[in-house]
């Protein structure tokens, strides 16, 4: 079923980003959900966009956090979507 978003593209970029923010970090559903549903819809995704991710995803190991991830199973799901925008900008 498609869908019609009221919105620019880089509103729903922009919302994609914010959602990644929130995520990043939590140990909850939300980090399987988001990352799935941003790597599902990267089309949407502006090269800036992309670009910012990618940099949030590889700093997070750094800010001192016992689990900078959440749990193993978020840390793999981070990891997925961190292969998945790379490669997506390698491709264009």
């Amino acid at each position: 079923m498609q869908i019609k978003v009221n919105g620019k593209k880089e509103d729903i970029s922009a919302m994609l980003l914010s959602a990644e923010r929130y995520a990043l970090g939590r140990q909850t559903y939300i980090v399987q959900w988001t990352c799935e549903f941003i790597a599902n819809n990267l089309h949407l995704l502006s090269e800036k966009d992309k670009k910012v991710m990618i940099r949030d995803i590889k700093e997070q190991e750094d800010k001192g956090y016992d689990r900078p991830y959440g749990w193993d199973c978020d840390k793999e799901e981070w990891m997925k979507l961190l292969k998945n925008l790379e490669n997506d900008l390698k491709e264009r």
